[in-house]
């Protein structure tokens, strides 16, 4: 679950921020993004004793880049969670394939899912964005009264090789660096070289 702000400032309009969650279900396979095989390779290791250990580091890795790019490595379903319409409001992860159906609650117990022709998508810009025409009004007294389902993530096949390559990257600073505290040195994070290399995937967002 990811949460955060989203809102919509205009150059001279202001809107309150509005919170959101995204909820996202399902299990990417990552060995179709890099195997533990590769990333042997890539580390010079000719052993399988530590097979697993490597396969845990690149899933953090995974992790780290997906936290650092606001990016979901995997094709995944999702649900982005809001109080309210805010008519005009940025889906903070991407890429999003698609938006399967936008649901909301004008009551407590009813449950409505807004027209397609009640609003546009914009899934080519970065981020994505949703715009409603004339946003319906939500029930007051209920949290998570919008719902927005999407299919969202690069595809195994698709994810770009910087990624992979920054993937790789850190999975290597793990593995070579297993404690917190490096003696023998002045450095403290991931090198710069890294974050260069993941700069030009990153999503930033309006939130």
């Amino acid at each position: 679950m990811r949460k955060g702000l989203a809102n919509d400032a205009g150059p001279f309009l202001y809107f309150a921020p509005m919170y959101y969650s995204l909820e996202i279900t399902g299990t990417p396979n990552l060995d179709a993004v890099v195997t533990v095989a590769t990333l042997k390779e890539f580390l010079r290791v000719d052993h399988s004793d530590e097979d697993t250990l490597i396969e845990a580091l690149r899933d953090a890795a995974v992790e780290y880049v997906q936290n650092y790019c606001n990016v979901q490595i995997g094709d995944v379903s999702a649900v982005m969670y809001l109080d309210k319409f805010p008519g005009r409001w940025e889906i903070p992860v991407a890429p999003v394939q698609s938006i399967n159906s936008i649901t909301y609650n004008p009551t407590a117990s009813t449950t409505v899912t807004l027209p397609t022709d009640q609003y546009y998508v914009d899934t080519k810009r970065k981020p994505a964005r949703i715009t409603t025409i004339s946003p319906p009004s939500v029930y007051d007294y209920i949290s998570n009264g919008v719902q927005v389902n999407m299919t969202l993530g690069y595809t195994e096949a698709t994810v770009p090789t910087g990624i992979i390559h920054g993937i790789k990257l850190i999975t290597a600073h793990f593995y070579e660096n297993r404690n917190v505290v490096v003696v023998g040195t002045i450095a403290t994070e991931l090198p710069n070289g890294i974050h260069s290399l993941l700069n030009p995937y990153r999503v930033i967002s309006n939130r």
